[in-house]
C-alpha cells in the first residue's frame, strides 16, 4: 500500500499550496521534463443528447487520504464530459468508471481539485451553477445525480456566479476569472468564492481586464495568476499574463485590483492563457490557442512552460523584470505532443503524485498537410494526455515505468501488459475471471492453464504459465481490487 503523507492547516492564507504541491524536493527541473513520457485516452468526448465541446480533466494531489470505492483518490485522473463524472481505474490507464454525473449535458468549464483532495469543484457550463461537493460523494458502484437540472444533490452546493475557469487558493477558496465578472458591461475580471459559504456569490478581485477570460492559477509561493484571452484592439494582447505576489492580493479583498494597473507581465502573446498553473518548482505552465490569429501569428498545437526564474524576476520587489523572452530556450518550453501540431486549444495540467506534466490534446483530423484544417475541440473526439516526467520521477517497483503511468506500479512490469485490457496489469492480475476477487474460480484456471500457453494467465509474461505464476497467484489469493 502506499505510504500517504499528513497534510496541515491553512497559514497565513497560502501556505498549505506549498506544503502539499512541494512536499519532498525531487529532482526534476525545468530542463528535463521529457526523459520519459506516456500516453493516455482521456474519455471520449460525448455527442448527441450528451453533447460536450471537451473532457475536463484534473488529478488527486500526493497526501490525499480520500477513498472512492476501493480505490485510492492520490495521484488518480478525474475527467468530466457529457453527463458525466469519470475516475481514472489505474495509473497509466485508459480504463474509466462513472463516479457521478448530472441531468443534463455538460460542456463543463473545468473540474478542480482542492489541496487536501478532500473536494470537487465543477464548472458544468455557460449558465449554470458552480458545483461543490466532497469527494467522498464520488462512486464507481452506484454513481450519485450531483444536480437534476433544478437542484443539488444532498451534500452539493450550487453557487450561482460567472466563471470560465477557477482554481482553488486553499481549501476553502476558490479564485475564478469569471468573465463579465460580476455582470455586464462586456471585459473580464476575476473574483473570490467562499466554498464554506453556500449563500456567497462571489467578491471582485481583479477589475478592468481587457477581452476575453483567460484562466487563473495560484502557484505554490502564493502568486496569483491571470491575462487575456482574447483581445486584439487596438493592439494584440491575446495570452497577456500578469502576477500578484503574496501580500498583493487576499481572498477577501477590501477593494477590486486594477488589472491595467498591474505591471507585473510574466509573458506577452503566449497561446491564450487558457490553462494556468504551475508545478512544485514554481514553474508556470500555459496552455490554450490563439486560433484566430488577428494582429499575429497563430499560436497553436503545443503548450507552454515558463521558468521559475522568469516568475521570480517580474515578482521581485522594486521595478519588474522583464516577461519571458519565448526565444530564450532556458527560460520557456513548448510541448508539442500531436505530430500535426495543429491543436487549436490544448491543455496542459501538472501532477505532483507521479510529477509529470500533462498536455491535452484532440486528434480529430489525421491529416498533416499544409494548410488543412486546425483540431478544434469538437463532439466524438477521443483526446489524449501525453505526460512528459522529469528525470527521478517516482519509480516505486523500479521497473523503468513512472508510477503515474504503470498499470502494475508496485510489481515490476516493464511490458505493461494487460491482456484482458481491464486497466490492471497482468504482472499483478490474478483474476482471471474479472469478478473484482482472486479466489478458487481463478486458482483453477490457473491449473489448467499449467504449462502451456496463455497470455492471460501467464502474469510474468515468460511465455508459458509456470510454477512463478502460480507462486504470484497464492501472494495475492483472497485479495481484491485495486490489483498493484
Amino acid at each position: 500500500m502506499k505510504v500517504r503523507k499528513g497534510t496541515v492547516k491553512w497559514l497565513l492564507g497560502v501556505m498549505l499550496i506549498s506544503v502539499l504541491i512541494a512536499g519532498v524536493a525531487h529532482g526534476q527541473d525545468f530542463s528535463s521534463y521529457g526523459h520519459k513520457t506516456a500516453e493516455i485516452n482521456l474519455p471520449t468526448v460525448g455527442g448527441g443528447e450528451e453533447i460536450s465541446w471537451f473532457t475536463a480533466v484534473e488529478n488527486f494531489r500526493d497526501g490525499t487520504t480520500d477513498m472512492i470505492g476501493n480505490l485510492e483518490a492520490e495521484g488518480r485522473l478525474l475527467a468530466a464530459t457529457g453527463r458525466k463524472l469519470y475516475l481514472q481505474r489505474n495509473y497509466g490507464s485508459d480504463q474509466w468508471d462513472v463516479v457521478a454525473t448530472v441531468a443534463g449535458a455538460m460542456d463543463p468549464s473545468f473540474v478542480r481539485i482542492s489541496p487536501d483532495g478532500t473536494r470537487v469543484a465543477l464548472g458544468i457550463g455557460y449558465g449554470a451553477p458552480l458545483l461543490v461537493f466532497p469527494t467522498s460523494m464520488l462512486n464507481p458502484s452506484s454513481p450519485p445525480v450531483l444536480h437534476d437540472g433544478t437542484n443539488p444533490a444532498a451534500g452539493v452546493t450550487a453557487f450561482d456566479v460567472n466563471y470560465y475557469d477557477a482554481a482553488w487558493a486553499d481549501n476553502q477558496y476558490l479564485v475564478i476569472n469569471g468573465g463579465q465578472w460580476p455582470g455586464p458591461p462586456y471585459g473580464s475580471g476575476a473574483g473570490v468564492l467562499d466554498a464554506n459559504d453556500p449563500g456567497d456569490t462571489g467578491t471582485g478581485l481583479i477589475g478592468n481586464i481587457p477581452g476575453a477570460s483567460a484562466s487563473i492559477g495560484v502557484d505554490a509561493s502564493g502568486n496569483l495568476y491571470t491575462g487575456i484571452g482574447y483581445a486584439t484592439y487596438p493592439t494584440n494582447r491575446t495570452g497577456e499574463i500578469k502576477v500578484w505576489a503574496m501580500g498583493e492580493w487576499s481572498t477577501t479583498p477590501g477593494a477590486v485590483l486594477d488589472y491595467e494597473a498591474n505591471a507585473r507581465v510574466v509573458a506577452n502573446n503566449v497561446l491564450s492563457a487558457a490553462y494556468l498553473g504551475a508545478d512544485s518548482e514554481g514553474n508556470l505552465h500555459v496552455g490554450g490557442g490563439d486560433a484566430f490569429g488577428v494582429g499575429g501569428p497563430t499560436e497553436n498545437g503545443y503548450a507552454a512552460l515558463i521558468s521559475r526564474d522568469v516568475v521570480a524576476r517580474v515578482t521581485a520587489p522594486g521595478t519588474p523584470g522583464a516577461p519571458v523572452d519565448e526565444g530564450n530556450s532556458t527560460l520557456y518550453r513548448e510541448f508539442a505532443p500531436d505530430p500535426c501540431a495543429n491543436d487549436s486549444a490544448t491543455g496542459i495540467l501538472y501532477g505532483n503524485w507521479g510529477k509529470g506534466m500533462a498536455v491535452m490534446w484532440n486528434p480529430s483530423n489525421a491529416t498533416c498537410n499544409p494548410g488543412s484544417a486546425e483540431d478544434y475541440w469538437l463532439p466524438f473526439v477521443e483526446p489524449r494526455l501525453t505526460v512528459y516526467y522529469p528525470v527521478g520521477a517516482p519509480d516505486a517497483d523500479g521497473d523503468g515505468v513512472p508510477d503515474s503511468a504503470d498499470n502494475a506500479y508496485l510489481t515490476p512490469n516493464a511490458g505493461q501488459q494487460d491482456t484482458d485490457g481491464d486497466g490492471w496489469g497482468n504482472a499483478a492480475d490474478a483474476d482471471f475471471n474479472n469478478s473484482g476477487v482472486v479466489d478458487s474460480a481463478d486458482l483453477s484456471s490457473l491449473r489448467k492453464a499449467f504449462g502451456k500457453v496463455d497470455e492471460e494467465i501467464d502474469m510474468n509474461s515468460n511465455g508459458v504459465v509456470d510454477s512463478a505464476d502460480l507462486a504470484n497467484l497464492r501472494r495475492r489469493f483472497g485479495k481484491s481490487v485495486p490489483f498493484y
